[in-house]
């Protein structure tokens, strides 16, 4: 395989996507043929991702040194992604054990306890991590928001796409090819899919996966449960799963919170100042936008609209009032992140987005 097709498999594979049989087939190839530890870990994460749980983690127990870092940290992974939080938890806290000094092995363990409802354990994580590494900004920023009593979702972000390395990876950068039309009888796999589709707005369509055109030249593209959908997993028409994902958005309005900027990141805050956000990190925070019900959360919470609106982030979309003096420069300020969609754009009333040109 090219080592720039194997860069990009792997990428995708790390971001928590599907692969397609074929693309799998050349990653085993791949290992098989040149070894090493981090193409089986990969082997084993894509395994993962596709659902085959038990092969996933006997190709990661093999992968290296078990309470490696790496090896540690795809095998807990992969045991989350089969719904095995205890076991998960283990793997780490031995690897922990193994590499005391390793700060990511322990916001993992933060983001593990946070995925469990353990708030606690979470705080107890969180303090460990500050006292090895008492000068991280996420680790101080996490610790004023935990005692803010802000969601677990909402603390997820914070920690700069940690939730992706455990299976939660949204396709905020994917588009995707057009469905061919079908009779609506989905099959079991794709009743399943549509219990749980999203819609995300995207940039730009990959040929893949399933798209339709959005608002403001954007793409509206579907995940279900953070993986992108392909034209012949759906088994149904576009219009069927667009039906469907905006449905379940419709039932899951995010509640806004307050955040600042700090050093072009944006952060949550203890307390409102003008610049808010939505920060479920399921990739649909851009979309939920253009739900009425979101639209009256942020009419309660934000205040009445327009709204200046930047997705320059993936895992959240910020909002802030149009004539705030003060926060929409600090919205702005906001460095865009890997998938983020770039511009600036303005929510009306009525739910309609519009792109704007930047003040010159």
């Amino acid at each position: 395989m090219d080592a720039r097709d194997l860069q990009r498999l792997s990428r995708r594979v790390h971001r928590g996507e599907r692969l397609s049989e074929a693309e799998l087939r050349r990653l085993r190839t791949a290992a098989d043929v040149e070894g090493g530890t981090a193409l089986s870990i990969t082997l084993g994460l894509a395994l993962s991702n596709a659902g085959s749980d038990d092969e996933a983690l006997a190709v990661l127990a093999a992968a290296g040194d078990p309470a490696g870092p790496a090896a540690a940290e795809a095998r807990a992974r992969a045991l989350v992604r089969a719904d095995r939080l205890g076991e998960a938890e283990r793997v780490l806290g031995e690897a922990v054990v193994s590499h005391p000094r390793d700060t990511r092995l322990r916001r993992d363990l933060v983001v593990l306890a946070l995925r469990r409802g353990d708030r606690a354990g979470a705080a107890r994580a969180l303090e460990d991590l500050r006292r090895l590494a008492p000068r991280d900004d996420d680790a101080r920023a996490l610790s004023e928001a935990l005692a803010a009593g802000s969601g677990g979702s909402a603390l997820e972000v914070l920690l700069g796409g940690a939730w992706e390395r455990f299976g939660r990876a949204g396709a905020w950068e994917h588009g995707g090819l057009r469905a061919t039309w079908t009779e609506d009888t989905p099959s079991a796999a794709g009743s399943d899919l549509l219990a749980h589709v999203l819609p995300s707005l995207t940039e730009v369509a990959d040929p893949a996966f399933l798209f339709r055109e959005g608002p403001a030249g954007l793409v509206v593209s579907y995940v279900s449960d953070g993986v992108a959908i392909e034209p012949e997993c759906a088994g149904v028409s576009l219009e069927t799963v667009d039906a469907a994902a905006w449905k379940h958005l419709e039932a899951r309005p995010a509640e806004p919170r307050p955040v600042i900027v700090d050093r072009g990141r944006p952060r949550l805050s203890p307390e409102p100042l003008g610049l808010w956000a939505l920060c479920e990190a399921d990739g649909a925070d851009g979309a939920r936008l253009l739900t009425a019900v979101q639209r009256e959360r942020l009419f309660e919470v934000v205040g009445a609209g327009p709204y200046r609106v930047s997705l320059a982030r993936r895992e959240l979309a910020l909002v802030a009032p149009l004539l705030d003096p003060t926060a929409v420069p600090l919205l702005d300020s906001v460095e865009p992140g890997p998938g983020g969609v770039p511009g600036r754009f303005v929510l009306q009333p009525d739910g309609s987005l519009q792109r704007i040109a930047a003040v010159s």
